[in-house]
This record gives structure tokens, C-alpha cells and sequence, in this order.
């Protein structure tokens, strides 16, 4: 699992995760992509990353990040990674057989907002209901995709931001507001999945839980340039180079 690559024509962050991912995709069941996958939402940057899972002989299931929404739309980088086989899960959910297992995913971007005694400061109260609004519908959809799998023998819940403020640690608690929303851990708690996945963190901690549910920030920046490997339902954790 990985996020944030912000795939762009002559990034070395892509050029340097490209054998990594391709190791992953070698040594993986599946590989998880956490969003912000391009670095300005086009879909030529969408193909750069389709190129490279192209290469891949499991399963790729991405949801999309904010900066996958900024120039073309979300829609634009979906097709691309759809059209390269890719699953992009947008508020609802997947079964794979894995190994003789029923593996489920829910997937969606989530949301910003905030959390308890840390909320976005300087905005209007429009916008403040606006920004719960939406935190609101994509935890909404959280709880259906994971309804959806809870008859899986390994559920998982995939997501751009973050669900809970301990894998925001290392990032100034100014900004938490804008890098996940406790709106989203309701469904989390709710559903119990056997872990959660997210990035959008750049500076944050890998680790953190919702009770007793695992909680990943694999931000390729979290990870040092390497791709999170999560072994399941034990979740046990190494890194490919």
C-alpha cells in the first residue's frame, strides 16, 4: 500500500517508487493506492501510474485524493486508472477471492473537518457547513461499503484521509482540520474492518487505531520513498525498497 505519489512527467518521486511499486505488485495479493496519485488531476498523469500497474499481476484498487480532483476532475484520472484495469472505489465497495480468502475493500476519498478540539479556523459558516456536509456523505458511504463486506473473511477500509488524529502526529496540529475528519471514524468503530488505510499526511505518524482497528498512513513521504506491505488479517508490516 501507498498514497500521495503525485505521479507528474519527470518526478523522481515516481521514477523512484516505480520498482518499488513493481516489487509490491510481485511480492503483493494486492496492491492499495490511497490516493493523490497525480500531482494536478490530469489523466496523462493518471496514465504515467497505469503505466507502472500495468506491470502488475494482482489486483489494483486506488481511491482518489484531493489533488486528483484539481484540473480535469475526479473523473478524468478515474477513467485513466479504470481503462488500465484499476478498480477505483468512489463510496462504495469490492470482494476479491485472495488465497482461498473472501477479501472485502471499501473505499472512498473521505474528508476534511476536523476532530474534537481541533477544528478549521477563519472560515465562514457557510463553508464550515459545507465542509461537514460533504465530511458527512463520505462517511455515509464508509458505512455502506462496509456493510457491503461484512460478510468477508479480511475487510478493509481504504481512504484518503484520515480517520483519527494519532497518524496525524509529526504534522502541525494547525493543519489537522484540513487532513482527515472524525466524521469518519463513526462507520470505523461502527464495522470494526481489520484495518484501515489511509495517506494525505505527508509528516504524520505511520500507526494509530480506532479502538482496537489498526490504522495505516502509508503517505509515500510516511514511508520514506517505500510501498507499505500489510500482511493481513495479523497485519504484520514490512517495506519494499
Amino acid at each position: 500500500a501507498t498514497g500521495d505519489l503525485h505521479a507528474h512527467d519527470g518526478s523522481p518521486r515516481c521514477d523512484a517508487l516505480h520498482e518499488a511499486l513493481v516489487d509490491a505488485g510481485r511480492a503483493a495479493d494486492l496492491v492499495l493506492l490511497a490516493g493523490d496519485l497525480t500531482l494536478h488531476g490530469t489523466a496523462r498523469q493518471a496514465d504515467l501510474l497505469a503505466g507502472i500497474c500495468a506491470r502488475f499481476d494482482v489486483p489494483v484498487i486506488a481511491v482518489l485524493g484531493n489533488h486528483d480532483e484539481r484540473r480535469d476532475g475526479s473523473g478524468a484520472v478515474a477513467g485513466a486508472l479504470r481503462a488500465a484495469g484499476i478498480t477505483v472505489l468512489e463510496g462504495n465497495a469490492i470482494e476479491l477471492e485472495v488465497g482461498g480468502l473472501r477479501v472485502g475493500l471499501a473505499g472512498a476519498m473521505g474528508a476534511f473537518g476536523g476532530f474534537e478540539g481541533v477544528t478549521i479556523e477563519g472560515i465562514s459558516e457557510q463553508r464550515r457547513r459545507a465542509i461537514s456536509r460533504r465530511a458527512a456523505l463520505q462517511a455515509a458511504a464508509l458505512h455502506d461499503g462496509l456493510q457491503a463486506i461484512a460478510g468477508c473473511d479480511v475487510r478493509i477500509a481504504l481512504m484518503h484521509y484520515s480517520p483519527t488524529t494519532d497518524t496525524l502526529r509529526g504534522e502541525p496540529r494547525a493543519i489537522w482540520g484540513y487532513l482527515g475528519s472524525e466524521l469518519l471514524a463513526e462507520p470505523i468503530r461502527r464495522h470494526r474492518p481489520d484495518a484501515v488505510v489511509h495517506a494525505h499526511a505527508h509528516s504524520g505518524s505511520f500507526r494509530g487505531s480506532i479502538g482496537s482497528v489498526p490504522v495505516y498512513n502509508v503517505s509515500a513521504e510516511v514511508l520514506h520513498g517505500r510501498v507499505g506491505m500489510l500482511e493481513l488479517p495479523a497485519a504484520a508490516y514490512s517495506e519494499v525498497e
